[in-house]
C-alpha cells in the first residue's frame, strides 16, 4: 500500500486492496445478506427472528415480554383494547382482553357504573367490568358467568369471619409478679357487602340455567353466603353441589382467550407466548372453598357438640362428596388438589396436629380424624368409614402424584413434561449470537468513523485526542460507580467494560503520538496522513491472509463452546424463565459479577477482539490503533458468517423445541390434571414414604 499524497485520502488509500485483501469478500457479504433474507420469508423463522432481534436490542421494551409482568403490562392496553375492538364478536378473545390484566393493577381505573342488578350501582371494577360486559353481550355462554364468579373472589366476595383464626393464648410473665400480657384482639367478621352478593347471585343463577348439572354454581354460591353469613343457606348450597355429577370452572376458555388476544395483537409466538396464561391462571374460587370447608367442619362439630350427631354426619359427607367431585371431575391439578384438601377437611378434626395441607398418607389422615371416625363407629356409620378409607387413599395417592410432578417441572407454576429448559435455553443462546453480531459490528464501524475523523484532522478527536482519553474515563467511573453502587444492569456492566477496553488502545497509542498531534495541530494535513498511512502500511503487511482465520478461530471457538456448557444458566436468563420464579416468590437481585457476566454474553467478542489486537501489535511490534482497526475490517465478515451459520443451527433446534413445547401446551391446557398425571412419576410407597 502507498503513502498517500496531498490530495488523497487516507481512508480511500487503506480501503484499496492490497496484496493480502480477501478477494471473496463480497461472497461473505452476499452470503449473510442472503440468509438474512431468506429467513425472513419464511413465516416462522420471521416471527422467531424479529423477536429476538427485537430483543437483543431492547430488552425489557418488548411487548409481549410486558405484558407477561405486572409491573410493565399496564402499557399495552391500547394495544390490546384494539386488537379487542377489532374483533366485537369472538367471545374467547373478549374473555382474554378482560382477564389478561387482571393481576396488574388495571382494575384502578373507573369505568362508567353497569347495573346489572338493582343493588349493583357502584361496581367500578375494571376486570369486572369487562368480564360483566362480556356476560351480557354473550348470554348464551356459561363461561362468561363463571369468570365473573371467579374473578369477584379476588377482592368482592371473600370470607373474612372470627372463626377462622383462633384466639391467641396469654403469654406467661415475663419476670415473677409482672402481669401477663394481654391477649391479642380477635379478627372482626367483615360480611361481604349486600351489592357484592347480589351480582354474584346474578352470574351463579344465569351459568346454572345453563349449566345445570355443574356443581361449581352451587360450591360457589355456598362460599358466597358463608361470607354474607347466611350459614344456613350456605349449607343447602352445599348439599345441592354434592349431589350435581360434574366440575368445571371453564378455565380453558381463560387461558384460550389470552392466547388469542396475544396472537391478535403481537403475531404468534408460540411457547413463549402461550406458557404464560397457563401459568397465570387464577384461582381465587378455590382460596375462598378451602375457607368454607374450614366453617363446615366448625358447623359441624358444634351440630355434634349439641347432640345432632346425624346432621353433623350430613353435614361432614356433604363437603366429602363435594371434594371427591372435585377431585375425579376437574380438569385442572390445582383443583384437583383443593378437592383432596375438601375431603381431608371434611373427615378431620378441627383440633387436629397434622393440618390438612400435610396430609399425605391415610396413617397420618387416622391420627387427625380420631373424633369423627369415633362419631362414625357410636352412630354404626360403617360403610361411611370404609368409604372414607378408600376415598382418603385415593386422595393421598394423587397428592403425592402431584406433589413429585412439582419436582419434574422445568420451573415452578407450569406442568411438567413441557420442553421449557431446553427452549429457553435455545432462545437465549440466539438472542447471545445476535448481540455478539450487532456489537461487533458497531464496534468496527465506531472505530473507522474514528479513524476517518482522525486521519483527515477533524474535529475533537484529532486535534485534543487526550479529550478521548478523558471522556471514556469519565463514561468507565459513571458506569462503574453505578454498576457497583447503584442497580446493576447488564447494559450497565457493558458499558463500563467497553470503555476499559476503548481506553487501553487509545492510552497505549496516543502519547507517543506528538509528531502526529503537532502536524494536525500546525495545519500539515499532508504530512499528518502520510504518517498514519505508513502505520497502516505496516500494519498491513504484517497481517497475514493466514492471520485472519487464525483470529478467527481463536475469538469464535471458545465463544461457541462457552454457549453451549452455559445451557442451564442461559435458560434462567430467558425474561418468562424469569417470570414463572418470581410467581413463587423467588426473588432474583442481580449482583454486580453476575451483570458483568450477562455483559460478556452480549459483548464478549468485540471486547475479546480488541484485546487480541493490542496483543497482536505488541507481539509485531505495529502501532495499536491501525492494528486494531484492521484486524476488526478483517474478521467482520468472517465472523459474521460463521455467526450467522452457528445461529442457522440454533434457530432449527430452536424452532423444533418451539412446536414440541406448544403442542405440550396446549395438551396441558386442556386437561391439566390428566397432562400432571401422565408426565409424573410413580407414586411412592406410602410405607416408605419419609415425609
Amino acid at each position: 500500500m502507498s503513502v498517500a499524497g496531498p490530495g488523497q485520502s487516507v481512508l480511500t488509500t487503506a480501503m484499496e486492496p492490497g496484496p493480502t485483501t480477501p478477494r471473496r469478500s463480497g461472497w461473505l457479504v452476499g452470503l449473510v445478506f442472503g440468509v438474512l433474507v431468506s429467513l425472513l420469508a419464511i413465516p416462522n423463522v420471521r416471527t422467531t427472528l424479529l423477536s429476538q432481534l427485537q430483543f437483543a436490542i431492547a430488552g425489557e421494551n418488548v411487548p409481549l415480554v410486558r405484558t407477561l409482568d405486572t409491573r410493565l403490562s399496564i402499557r399495552e392496553t391500547r394495544l390490546l383494547d384494539a386488537a379487542a375492538a377489532n374483533a366485537p364478536d369472538d367471545y374467547l378473545l373478549q374473555v382474554g382482553r378482560a382477564t389478561a390484566l387482571a393481576a396488574a393493577g388495571g382494575a384502578k381505573d373507573s369505568p362508567p357504573p353497569v347495573s346489572l342488578s338493582d343493588d349493583a350501582t357502584d361496581f367500578n371494577d375494571h376486570s369486572l367490568f369487562r368480564l360483566a360486559q362480556v356476560a351480557r353481550d354473550f348470554p348464551h355462554s356459561p363461561g362468561a358467568y363463571a369468570h365473573l364468579a371467579r374473578y369477584m373472589m379476588i377482592d368482592r366476595l371473600r370470607i373474612q369471619r372470627a372463626e377462622l383464626s383462633a384466639p391467641t393464648a396469654p403469654t406467661r410473665p415475663t419476670s415473677p409478679g409482672s402481669p401477663p400480657k394481654p391477649l391479642a384482639a380477635p379478627p372482626r367478621t367483615i360480611p361481604a357487602r349486600h351489592s357484592d352478593v347480589r351480582l354474584m347471585e346474578w352470574a351463579l343463577q344465569g351459568g346454572e340455567e345453563r349449566d345445570p348439572d355443574n356443581a361449581f354454581w352451587p360450591a360457589l354460591r355456598a362460599a358466597t353466603y358463608f361470607a354474607a353469613e347466611r350459614d344456613d343457606e350456605a349449607l343447602q348450597a352445599l348439599a345441592q353441589a354434592a349431589r350435581k355429577p360434574q366440575w368445571d370452572a371453564y378455565l380453558y376458555e381463560e387461558v384460550l382467550g389470552q392466547w388469542r388476544l396475544y396472537s391478535a395483537a403481537y403475531g404468534d409466538n408460540s411457547a413463549t407466548q402461550k406458557i404464560g396464561p397457563l401459568s397465570l391462571v387464577a384461582f381465587p374460587h378455590l382460596r375462598e372453598l378451602r375457607r368454607m370447608a374450614e366453617l363446615v367442619r366448625r358447623r359441624a362439630e358444634s351440630e355434634a357438640a349439641a347432640g345432632h350427631e346425624a346432621e353433623a354426619i350430613r353435614i361432614r359427607a356433604n363437603l366429602a362428596w363435594l371434594g371427591v367431585l372435585m377431585r375425579e371431575k376437574a380438569q385442572w391439578a390445582y383443583e384437583a388438589l383443593v378437592g383432596t384438601d375438601l375431603t381431608l377437611i371434611a373427615s378431620t378434626d378441627s383440633r387436629a396436629r397434622t393440618p390438612s395441607g400435610a396430609t399425605f398418607t391415610v396413617r397420618q389422615w387416622e391420627a387427625a380424624a380420631g373424633d369423627y371416625l369415633d362419631l362414625l363407629r357410636q352412630q354404626r356409620h360403617n360403610f361411611d368409614i370404609v368409604w372414607l378409607h378408600h376415598q382418603i387413599e385415593t386422595s393421598c395417592e394423587l397428592r403425592q402424584r402431584i406433589d413429585l410432578a412439582r419436582y419434574d417441572a422445568s420451573y415452578p407454576g407450569i406442568p411438567p413434561g413441557i420442553p421449557l429448559a431446553p427452549l429457553f435455553s435455545s432462545w437465549m443462546a440466539g438472542i447471545c449470537l445476535l448481540q455478539q453480531m450487532l456489537t461487533l459490528s458497531l464496534l468496527t464501524l465506531v472505530t473507522t468513523f474514528w479513524y476517518k475523523r482522525a486521519t483527515h484532522g477533524e474535529g475533537w478527536i484529532a486535534r485534543s485526542p487526550t479529550l478521548g482519553i478523558i471522556v471514556l474515563l469519565v463514561l468507565a467511573g459513571s458506569s462503574g460507580s453505578l454498576l457497583f453502587f447503584g442497580v446493576p444492569t447488564p447494559r450497565l456492566a457493558l458499558l463500563f467494560l467497553s470503555s476499559l477496553t476503548c481506553l487501553l488502545p487509545l492510552c497505549l497509542y496516543l502519547p507517543g503520538k506528538r509528531k502526529l498531534r503537532k502536524a494536525f495541530q500546525a495545519g500539515r494535513q499532508p504530512e499528518a496522513e502520510g504518517l498514519l498511512a505508513a502505520e497502516m502500511d505496516r500494519a498491513e503487511t504484517r497481517w497475514k491472509r493466514g492471520t485472519t482465520l487464525r483470529m478467527v478461530v481463536f475469538l469464535l471457538a471458545p465463544g461457541l463452546l462457552a454457549l453451549y456448557f452455559l445451557r442451564t444458566y442461559l435458560s434462567g436468563l430467558h425474561p418468562v424463565a424469569i417470570l414463572l420464579t418470581s410467581l413463587m416468590d423467588i426473588h432474583r437481585e442481580t449482583t454486580p459479577w453476575e451483570a458483568m457476566e450477562q455483559a460478556l454474553l452480549m459483548g464478549a467478542l468485540p471486547i475479546g477482539a480488541t484485546l487480541t489486537f493490542v496483543c497482536w501489535a505488541f507481539y509485531r511490534r505495529v502501532p495499536v490503533l491501525p492494528s486494531v482497526r484492521i484486524g476488526l475490517r478483517r474478521i467482520l465478515l468472517p465472523a459474521l458468517t460463521t455467526l450467522v451459520l452457528a445461529y442457522l443451527l440454533l434457530m432449527n433446534g430452536t424452532l423444533r423445541l418451539d412446536l414440541a413445547a406448544s403442542r405440550a401446551i396446549n395438551e396441558a391446557a386442556q386437561n391439566d390434571l390428566q397432562w400432571v398425571l401422565t408426565h409424573s412419576s410413580e407414586t411412592p410407597d406410602p410405607k416408605t414414604d419419609t415425609r
